[in-house]
C-alpha cells in the first residue's frame, strides 16, 4: 500500500556539506550528520570537533587536510533518534560521484526498511539544500513515498553549481590540476570555474582574474536559468567576494536565498577565498 506522509511525519537529514551550522539547519527542519575532516592522521567531525574557521586557518598555514564521508555510526544514531518521533526519514547527501556518504547511508538505511529513504542530491552545499527542499515540497503536495525519488529526478538534473577558486594552489594540492597548469595559470592569473552538473564536477570556463571570474559566474547562471531560478551563494572566508557576486546576481532582479559557508570539502579542495553559486529552477 502506498504511503503518503504528512509534513510533520517526516524528518529530513543532510550532511555538513550543506553549509549551515547545526543550529541554523535545525531552524530549517534539517538534522545534520558530520563529514570527516582529516588532519595529522586524525579525523575530526565537521562543525562539531573542528570549525570552518579552524579549517581555513590550517589551510592558510599550509597544513594538508583531506575530507571523508560521514561515519556509519553517526548515520545510524541519527536515524534511530528521529524514527522514535517520526514515521519516516529522508536523508539527502552530497553527490555520490564525489563522496562515499550516499553509499554508506544506503547501507545503514537497509536496517530500517522503507522508513528511511536516502537520496543522492547530485550536488552539495546550496545545491543539496535546493534538492532537499524540492523533496519536501513534493511530499507536501502529495507525492507518495514510493515515488519520491522518481518525482525528484527532473529537478535534481537541472540543479547547477559554479565554483570559483581564488587561487590554483589548493586545486594543485588536491591533484585536480597538474604542476604545469598550476605554474602557467599562476603566471597568467588564469582561474577555472568549476561546474557541478548531474553529480559531477568539471573544469569549465577559464578566466583572467577573480573579478572577471565573478562576472562570468553570473553570466553562466543567466544563460542556464533565463527564468532567473533559485539561488544560494557560498564562500570560504571571502565575505567581500560573495557580496560582489550577490550584487551581480541581484542586478538581474534575482533574489539570493542565502549566503552559506562553503564547507570543509570545498575549502580543502578549492581553497580559502573560494566563492560559489548554486541554482535550481524556480517553482
Amino acid at each position: 500500500m502506498a504511503f503518503t506522509p504528512t509534513a510533520s511525519s517526516v524528518a529530513f537529514v543532510a550532511d555538513t556539506t550543506l553549509g549551515l551550522s547545526p543550529e541554523e539547519a535545525l531552524a530549517h527542519g534539517i538534522h545534520l550528520v558530520p563529514q570527516q575532516v582529516v588532519h595529522g592522521g586524525r579525523s575530526f567531525r565537521d562543525l562539531l570537533d573542528i570549525s570552518p574557521e579552524e579549517v581555513l586557518a590550517l589551510l592558510a598555514k599550509g597544513e594538508r587536510l583531506t575530507t571523508s564521508q560521514v561515519a556509519p555510526e553517526d548515520l545510524r544514531e541519527t536515524y534511530e533518534r528521529l524514527l522514535a518521533t517520526h514515521d519516516r526519514v529522508v536523508s539527502v547527501h552530497v553527490s555520490g560521484k564525489l563522496s562515499g556518504t550516499v553509499a554508506t547511508a544506503q547501507g545503514v538505511a537497509r536496517a530500517f526498511g522503507s522508513r528511511v529513504k536516502v537520496l543522492d542530491s547530485w550536488s552539495l552545499n546550496g545545491g543539496l539544500w535546493l534538492v532537499l527542499e524540492e523533496a519536501r515540497r513534493l511530499l507536501r503536495f502529495g507525492v507518495v513515498w514510493e515515488r519520491l525519488e522518481e518525482a525528484l529526478a527532473p529537478y535534481r538534473q537541472r540543479v547547477r553549481g559554479y565554483v570559483l577558486p581564488q587561487t590554483l594552489t589548493y586545486l594543485h594540492r588536491s591533484g585536480r590540476i597538474g604542476g604545469l597548469a598550476h605554474f602557467v595559470g599562476g603566471l597568467l592569473r588564469v582561474l577555472p570555474i568549476l561546474t557541478f552538473r548531474e553529480g559531477r564536477v568539471e573544469a569549465g570556463r577559464k578566466v583572467r582574474g577573480f573579478g572577471e571570474g565573478l562576472r562570468k559566474v553570473a553570466e553562466l547562471f543567466r544563460q542556464e536559468f533565463p527564468e532567473r531560478g533559485l539561488v544560494h551563494l557560498a564562500h570560504a572566508g571571502n565575505p567581500e567576494g560573495v557580496e560582489a557576486l550577490k550584487a551581480l546576481v541581484q542586478a538581474e532582479g534575482v533574489e539570493v536565498l542565502a549566503a552559506l559557508q562553503a564547507g570543509a570539502a570545498v575549502s580543502v579542495h578549492a581553497g580559502p577565498g573560494t566563492v560559489a553559486l548554486f541554482a535550481g529552477p524556480r517553482r
